[in-house]
């Protein structure tokens, strides 16, 4: 069972227990003696009956409101555990390669006399040229995991550091391919939407039996692992890391096998759980023929989808704080219940509450009480910046509301899909949930529908379509200031980017008759000096014949 605390400093709270209960016990012991002496005027005859009854009530009503405090504390700590699979959508897919760079990877017995690393940098490299437009992270395993370069979509800082692959990047000892694929999943953010990969590459010899446990991390995450084996499987021998040692190590395929088929029967065998893509691990020789093809199909899958999107499915920790609200909420509404009302008005107290529950029950209230519930859990996890909870939400509202037929539900579901998506900078798929949106929607939607379309418009630069979007938000809400000044934004930026082309126009105009300016100033200077040259030579041969004559 996964157990785990959001705010456990807020479990600092049950210390007011004590207290409190100190309080009711003093108050109890001072106003037992006057209740004595109270019953025994109203009853003189039989007054513990009436004592015993009320020091009970009394007693209940304190520990009922204690428990309710307890709960309420409990709810606000966010206890969460056991684990159920959520719905996210992918768009787009990012890569963590993984090298293992531990001393076995040194063995001169891939293809072309090359190293094991050596021939894993160039497989990689051949992988990267092939890959549909994917951010990639390259992590390096070896005693250790660490982050060589976060998620990134420049290819020329990956291939140079592919390059410059070697042992003595790191100084941890031993081997741990585990440690490297949690790196790799530390390496995704946690508000990424895009559908992800690990890649290791690697020859399966490790140190520790931390891989099975990576790999179940990774599925349950819903992020597929493929492991790539080099070297050869007869044994090779190397120099550890000592220098001097010599030892014997070869592929271990049938080691990295086995982890794989186990990690896939644990995570979806008998629940039947499906994950991104049925997210699954998978191990490839380096070797065999069309191994590259069977790689990149865990990536291109994602990028060829005929939707664009793809659904997976999270393994998430289940909060439990609704469920402690309502046990805080009963406790304390019971204890009222008993302290304030008579045995005999229990039995219409009770009735009236089965009757109202049961009317409840009857009527499709639950189903849209549901969905509001939900819809305010992902407004919450939106506004605390947990995305991707946000979207599995706002998913689920909008599976509920589209086969219950509620369509103002299934508005609000698309429009928050939109707007999670429009944070994480997945502008493409925001633009598609705005497209679904109906046009019968509600004048808020639809204005907040055409404000963030035009705030997509305006980032790419397309400030034609940003003002046409923001002058029809203003349509609808007249009265808005970000969008009056978005559009004075927007028709700025229309208007200096027309300036600019006519600048460019107009220079491109005066260049021509530039040069034909400058051109003509020099052959006038030229005709000058040539005419006061000629001048100069008629007047000397004139003076000179005379005197020769």
């Amino acid at each position: 069972m996964n157990f785990s605390i959001e705010r456990p400093w807020a479990l600092w709270g049950l210390i007011f227990v004590i207290p409190a209960a100190l309080f009711l016990a003093r108050f109890y012991y001072k106003t037992g003696n006057a209740l004595v002496e109270l019953y025994k005027r109203r009853n003189p005859l039989n007054p513990a009956k009436q004592i015993n009854r009320v020091k009970f009530r009394y007693i209940l009503r304190c520990i009922l409101r204690l428990a309710a405090w307890v709960s309420a504390v409990l709810a606000f700590a966010g206890i969460s555990w056991g684990t159920v699979s959520m719905p996210v959508q992918r768009h787009g897919s990012a890569v963590s390669f993984v090298f293992d760079i531990s001393y076995s990877m040194t063995a001169r017995d891939a293809p072309s006399g090359l190293t094991r690393l050596e021939a894993a940098g160039e497989y990689a490299r051949m992988l990267m040229t092939h890959l549909p437009d994917s951010e990639i992270s390259t992590v390096i395993a070896k005693g250790d995991g660490v982050i060589a370069i976060p998620l990134t979509e420049d290819y020329e800082a990956v291939y140079s550091f592919i390059s410059m692959l070697s042992p003595d990047l790191m100084t941890s000892p031993g081997t741990s391919l585990g440690k490297g694929i949690e790196a790799a999943l530390r390496s995704f953010p946690r508000t990424m939407s895009q559908a992800a990969v690990i890649w290791l590459f690697t020859d399966g010899d490790e140190t520790d039996t931390a891989l099975l446990p990576a790999l179940n991390t990774a599925l349950r995450a819903g992020i597929s692992v493929v492991i790539i084996g080099f070297g050869s499987e007869r044994g090779t021998e190397i120099t550890a890391g000592d220098g001097h040692t010599v030892v014997k190590t070869s592929l271990r395929s049938d080691k990295i096998r086995d982890a794989v088929d186990a990690a896939n029967k644990k995570n979806q065998g008998t629940k039947g759980i499906k994950f991104f893509k049925g997210a699954y691990a998978r191990y490839v020789d380096a070797t065999e023929v069309g191994s590259a093809i069977n790689v990149l199909s865990s990536v291109k899958s994602v990028q060829e989808s005929d939707s664009n999107f793809v659904i997976s499915y999270e393994m998430q920790t289940v909060k439990r704080h609704s469920l402690f609200i309502g046990i805080a909420i009963f406790l304390f509404i019971l204890s009222f219940i008993i302290s304030e009302f008579s045995p005999a008005h229990m039995k219409e107290v009770l009735g009236f509450s089965l009757v109202v529950a049961g009317a409840l029950s009857f009527t499709s209230c639950s189903a849209s009480f549901s969905d509001s519930k939900k819809i305010l859990e992902a407004t919450w996890n939106w506004h605390q910046k947990k995305y991707n909870e946000a979207v599995s939400d706002f998913m689920q509202v909008l599976d509920s509301a589209t086969e219950a037929g509620d369509q103002n539900t299934v508005q609000y579901a698309l429009y928050g899909l939109s707007a999670t998506y429009l944070m994480q900078n997945e502008k493409d798929a925001s633009l598609s949930r705005m497209m679904e949106i109906s046009d019968d929607a509600s004048d808020s939607i639809k204005f907040n529908v055409y404000y963030n379309s035009g705030i997509i418009a305006q980032r790419d630069g397309n400030y034609t379509a940003a003002v046409e979007c923001f002058k029809n938000a203003l349509l609808i809400n007249p009265s808005d200031v970000n969008a009056k000044i978005n559009l004075e934004l927007s028709t700025h930026n229309e208007v200096q980017r027309a300036r600019e082309g006519e600048q460019e126009m107009i220079s491109a105009s005066e260049s021509p008759a530039d040069f034909a300016s400058a051109e003509q100033t020099v052959f006038n200077r030229i005709r000058e000096n040539d005419e006061n040259h000629w001048k100069g030579t008629k007047t000397e041969q004139r003076g000179s014949s005379v005197l020769d004559y």
